[in-house]
């Protein structure tokens, strides 16, 4: 949340929740496109999380197994 509060304001917060093994939780923003790098919509906030240290809530060797260079995804979600 300090990561995504850099860049905009972050509305309606979900609850986190464990979904497929990840803790993931959604969020507005106040502004259209802020994150959005070349043709990934997201693209400028991974840049921004990239090597930033996370609280690793998933057991060590499951974030191994399922991408072992990040334990962060983002994907953006169009609501309409």
């Amino acid at each position: 949340m300090q990561l995504i509060s850099l860049y905009t304001q972050p509305l309606r917060v979900s609850r986190v929740r464990l979904e497929n093994l990840r803790w993931q939780f959604e969020f507005d923003t106040d502004l259209e496109d802020v994150f959005r790098l070349d043709h990934d919509p997201v693209g400028r906030l991974k840049q921004a999380c990239a090597g930033v240290p996370v609280i690793n809530y998933v057991e060590q060797e499951l974030t191994t197994l399922l991408r072992p260079d990040v334990n962060i995804w983002f994907e953006s979600l169009e609501h309409k």
